[in-house]
């Protein structure tokens, strides 16, 4: 069955331009078009769609208050804003509603891969309920005690950049939305940024205040009604911290050693996305993973419809994040399944997760964490395991003397 897009421009010479460029895809992709925001609503009434792209300005009905309705009404379609704006109160406005943003006028082969990728991450997930809570969300929850200390950071004249990226470097949720946002067409960059620390230098002090204080970009997890899951940031940290020391190991170049980093940060936010969204099922998840010794991952699909590595993989596919960072989260606990040929964000991930679950083997859930040597081993990287090792336990001891 043909995926459903539909654009959305006042300028019709735009839509037949689109139309146009996009006829190789006329087998696989059904591109339809509206006028307007009153005109788009309507065919979606009629006809159910799978992504919608909408220009910005508009007279009437704008884009972001297009996609304000699509969002309540028509949750599981991917909400794309294609504009030429990049002012902050287009930023402001969009980020709610939209989980990209893409350029006008906007490169066919790049809007073709957005398009391909949303539409792979949407196949991932079979439950229609889950996907619908996906594509609602606008945030993920961050722990209340760092979200508190970057709202009072911002209020402060004083506070630098470095000291709110050192900040968001420790939170899953918020790490997750500052990359979304500077990896959109808003800043007009060549390549993904997957450092907290760069992206917030993007982002800039006013707009990143505004974001947090007015727009309520962030929200805090409500940990009490959950503690179980209370272990989960220091937990995400140490493998962001094993994940970026195996790759420098390794002699990555920078851009994957962030990668790493950010990708070890996230990888399990599937978890606080799930608790968050279910709380009381994921709660009963947990506990019967725990007794059965079944494995967190079986329970949550038995529930679900899907495991934490595919939520979190999905959300962050949904928001632009890179495809190095998505692949991590989405396997790293079978990374054979996505075939790597050599030594990978993917695999240091893998690696560092592993390490940390034996060292806290009571958080584990079920799970028996292990190191998939087999493939290390087809890759030519089993004898850089003791290295690795090594690596990480100087990470816990530069931990140690820190604290």
């Amino acid at each position: 069955m043909s995926k459903r897009i539909l654009f959305v421009d006042d300028e019709p010479m735009i839509l037949e331009a689109i139309q146009h460029s996009l006829r190789s895809m006329r087998a696989e992709w059904d591109v339809k078009s509206a006028n307007s925001g009153a005109e788009a609503l309507e065919m979606m009434a009629q006809t159910p769609i799978d992504v919608v792209i909408t220009d910005m300005r508009m007279p009437g009905m704008d884009g972001a208050q297009l996609l304000e309705l699509v969002k309540a009404k028509y949750p599981r379609t991917v909400r794309i804003i294609l504009s030429g704006q990049s002012d902050r109160e287009t930023i402001l406005r969009s980020v709610g509603p939209s989980h990209q943003y893409l350029s006008k006028p906007c490169d066919v082969d790049e809007l073709k891969l957005r398009l391909t990728r949303a539409f792979a991450l949407r196949d991932m997930l079979d439950n229609p309920r889950l996907k619908e809570i996906l594509s609602r969300l606008k945030s993920v929850p961050s722990l209340p005690a760092i979200y508190s200390a970057v709202a009072e950071a911002l209020r402060s004249p004083e506070t630098s950049l470095k000291q709110i990226g050192d900040l968001i470097a420790q939170d899953m949720g918020m790490c997750a939305k500052v990359l979304q946002l500077v990896n959109s067409a808003f800043f007009g960059l060549a390549c993904r940024v997957s450092s907290p620390h760069e992206a917030i230098a993007m982002i800039g002090f006013e707009n990143l205040k505004a974001l947090v204080l007015s727009v309520e970009v962030f929200s805090a997890f409500g940990g009490d009604s959950m503690p179980e899951l209370s272990f989960l940031w220091k937990h995400s940290m140490a493998t962001a911290c094993f994940a970026q020391a195996i790759a420098k190991v390794q002699k990555s170049p920078r851009g994957m050693v962030d990668d790493a980093f950010t990708a070890g940060l996230l990888h399990d936010i599937g978890r606080l996305v799930l608790a968050s969204a279910f709380a009381n099922e994921y709660q009963n998840v947990l506990r019967r993973a725990e007794e059965s010794g079944t494995g967190l991952a079986a329970c949550e699909a038995e529930a679900f419809g899907c495991a934490h590595n595919a939520a979190g993989a999905y959300l962050l596919g949904l928001w632009g994040l890179a495809d190095s960072v998505v692949e991590a989260v989405a396997w790293h606990h079978q990374p054979a399944y996505a075939q790597p040929t050599s030594f990978s964000v993917l695999i240091a991930v893998h690696v560092a997760d592993c390490y940390e679950n034996q060292r806290h083997l009571e958080h584990s859930f079920g799970e028996k964490p292990a190191i998939d040597e087999p493939l290390l081993s087809s890759l030519g990287l089993q004898t850089q395991i003791a290295s690795w090792s090594k690596a990480c336990q100087e990470v816990i001891l530069r931990s140690a003397t820190h604290a």
